[in-house]
């Protein structure tokens, strides 16, 4: 979990403990004994994600981006830029990391080439918290492509693709060369890796957006996307074709975040036992129901299916 900041302080990276059931009801003392904090920064962070491994998290900050191992706490920074990072997300292998930014550039970084390390000053904000000095950031370079659009100097990033300002990524995990980025002005489009200066392989029509930072979801089998519209619309489409399968109002507020439930159908290339299949078809979804997702809006959490 990460803390926005504000002009007073920057900031921080949390780890949530589940591992034991969480009371609620009980007093906030008992929420926050299952929280540790692992790093603070002088500046905003805008996003985070974590390898599925849980080793390692990445941060979007308005500087740039960096790599945090979850278990030493050491924290290196892969990709500086004058543009805030506003999306992330690990590419499945574990190797790559997407940032999208406020200027609409979307990079690819391999974060296994060699970073740049800081060393932590000052005091520390929590029990076992690292906090990161300031970085100044590198010279801007123009683009290859001649837009007017600027990407942070970086010897580790692919070629970058360019939309408006970039709210979400989402990596497929049954091929490593494609994800799907959406932008403020409603934009949704598939990119293949390997051909981004080719522009996108698919677009998703329909969605309604103008400044909200709106998330993408993807079902287990990786058929369907998902996203809300400031309309309050909640659309879905056919990753494949772009068609738009599905498109209602379902609530009287943004709908900014989703979760299919797990079926066991994922890519992660380990065999799951019956036991755990069983528990994830009784209790996540109905299994009579052709598909369903939770989605989250101010108003609270719903879950909608198909028939």
């Amino acid at each position: 979990m990460t803390t926005f900041g504000s002009g007073a302080a920057g900031g921080s990276v949390y780890i949530l403990n589940l591992h034991e059931p969480l009371d609620l009801i009980l007093s906030s003392g008992s929420l926050l004994s299952h929280i540790s904090q692992i790093a603070s920064f002088d500046r905003t962070i805008w996003t985070a994600d974590c390898n599925s491994h849980g080793t390692q998290a990445v941060i979007g900050t308005n500087l740039g981006a960096a790599l945090i191992n979850l278990e030493t706490e050491d924290v290196s920074w892969f990709y500086r830029s004058r543009s805030d990072v506003f999306s992330q997300q690990f590419i499945h292998s574990g190797n790559v990391v997407l940032c999208g930014q406020r200027n609409g550039a979307v990079i690819s970084v391999d974060i296994r080439q060699k970073q740049s390390r800081f060393h932590p000053a000052g005091p520390s904000r929590g029990p076992n918290a690292r906090r990161i000095t300031h970085v100044s950031p590198v010279r801007d370079e123009e683009s290859s492509t001649g837009l007017r659009h600027k990407v942070g100097r970086n010897l580790n990033s692919s070629d970058a693709v360019f939309m408006s300002s970039v709210c979400s990524l989402v990596a497929l995990q049954s091929d490593d060369n494609y994800f799907l980025a959406s932008s403020m002005d409603g934009s949704i489009k598939l990119f293949d890796c390997r051909l981004l200066q080719r522009g996108s392989v698919q677009s998703y029509a329909g969605h309604v957006n103008s400044h909200t930072r709106l998330q993408l979801g993807v079902n287990p089998s990786e058929t369907f996307l998902i996203s809300g519209g400031e309309d309050c619309f909640l659309r879905i489409w056919s990753i494949k074709n772009g068609e738009l399968i599905f498109g209602e109002k379902v609530s009287d507020s943004v709908l900014t975040s989703f979760c299919w439930p797990k079926t066991g159908n994922e890519f992660d290339g380990k065999q799951k036992s019956r036991k755990q299949l069983e528990c994830c078809s009784e209790h996540s979804y109905f299994p009579t129901h052709s598909w369903g997702t939770w989605l989250g809006s101010p108003d609270g959490l719903f879950y909608t299916h198909g028939t």
